[in-house]
């Protein structure tokens, strides 16, 4: 079966000879944008005629087969690791995101920030550290 996603299980397919897909992650627009995070893994597969199951949106990993290895999570969505069959190698994990949103106004010259990456849409601004930083003010 599939691994379970922030917003859907994963698909259990018992009677096939094919890995289960992904739950689906969780949209969220804090950065303006709508997108989607921490999508299950893909299930694997331990025959070699079948397939692995899809990553679930959110950046979730694809399965393996009997003897391929299972996809990474995307790093940046948190998307869970793909599982392999009986042969292969599971995937990694993808690492998360940390988003920081404040006004404009707060947001000044003087806050200090590394690793991340400011983004102003006029009224907010938003900080995206996508493994790790610092925010001093």
């Amino acid at each position: 079966g599939g691994g379970g996603g922030a917003g859907a299980v994963g698909a259990d397919v018992p009677s096939t000879s094919n890995g289960g897909d992904g739950g689906a992650g969780l949209a969220n627009s804090i950065t303006g944008s709508s997108v989607t995070y921490a999508g299950g893994g893909g299930g694997g597969d331990d025959d070699s005629s079948g397939t692995g199951g899809a990553g679930g949106a959110g950046g979730g990993g694809t399965g393996g087969n009997l003897s391929s290895n299972g996809g990474d999570g995307t790093n940046g969505l948190g998307g869970g690791a793909g599982a392999a069959g009986n042969q292969g190698t599971s995937g990694d994990g993808g690492n998360g995101v940390i988003i920081l949103r404040m006004t404009t106004a707060v947001y000044d010259t003087t806050t200090s920030h590394t690793g991340g990456s400011a983004t102003a849409d006029g009224s907010d601004t938003w900080i995206k550290w996508l493994v790790d930083g610092t925010f001093v003010t």
